[in-house]
Order: structure tokens, then sequence, then C-alpha cells
């Protein structure tokens, strides 16, 4: 599976994306997401792309719903991956479009992700 949500602690979560994304694997995650936001409130995430390849190509990726659903249920959101990814990574997660800030971290820069989503 590319994609497996944990729960860190009470309202942070952490979203594992490695290889291709495929969009049946997203619709689980966010599922989860909506009990996880249903018992803690708003949330923090914090993602690491392991290896990460991309996003398979499927016209469902056009489904807004839980974006405009839930997107102000995350505080912050924390992106750790290969610097390649950044703009397409910032725009599929909404940035700019959220009450909470998204913010883009090199694949070294956990630490740094962690410690700004804690702040």
């Amino acid at each position: 599976m590319s994609a497996n949500l944990e729960q860190d602690s009470d309202r942070l979560c952490i979203l594992r994306v490695g290889g291709e994304l495929k969009k049946s694997e997203l619709d689980t995650v966010e599922s989860e997401f909506v009990e996880k936001i249903a018992n803690a409130g708003t949330i923090k995430l914090l993602v690491l792309l392991e290896n990460f390849s991309g996003w398979e190509r499927n016209e469902a990726w056009g489904d807004t719903d839980f974006f405009f659903s839930h997107r102000d249920e995350f505080e912050k959101i924390a992106v750790v991956g290969q610097p390649q990814w950044e703009a397409q990574v910032l725009a599929f997660t909404g940035a700019g479009l959220r009450k909470g800030p998204v913010k883009f971290f090199p694949e070294t820069g956990e630490a740094e992700a962690r410690a700004w989503l804690a702040e």
C-alpha cells in the first residue's frame, strides 16, 4: 500500500506515502481522517513522502468533496519529501486555501517538520 495513516499522538497524524499514490488508497485514508477528526477535533498532519513517484493517472482526482468538507480541520500540514515534488504537493494539499498553513520540508527535514508542527 502506498498510503498509510498512523496516529502519533492525540492530535498528530502521520501519513506515509510511498511509490505511486492511487486514488482508492487516498479514499481509504480520507475515511480514517474523518474518524480521527471526530475524536480529536482539529489535527496536525505530518506527510512523509518515501520513494514517492507521483499520483496514478485517474479522472477521479477531480473529486474535491473531502477537501472542502474538512479543509479547516487540519491545524497544520507539514510535508517531507524530495524538493522536486514541492510545487505539486503544495497545490495538491491546497496550500493557501486552507485555514491552517501547509509547509514543505526536504527529505532530511523530518525533525524540523515535527518541530514546526509542535509550535
